[in-house]
């Protein structure tokens, strides 16, 4: 009973580790939200940068 007790303590305390990682994981997932942002703005300048050279280039 008491190292089962000890034992349910562990698991306690890796759940708890393992609700702080949860809680890295969204903040992880904030900031891959916002390089996806990033990285579509880029997206986007690199499409008018192309559009505009293929206009120049047949121009």
């Amino acid at each position: 009973m008491g190292v089962g007790s000890w034992e349910f303590g562990v698991g306690s305390w890796e759940l708890g580790v393992w609700s702080g990682e949860f809680g890295v994981g969204n903040w992880e997932l904030g900031v891959g939200s916002w390089e996806l942002g990033v990285w579509s703005w880029e997206l986007g300048v690199r499409n008018i940068t192309l559009n505009s050279s293929l206009l120049t280039h047949h121009s």
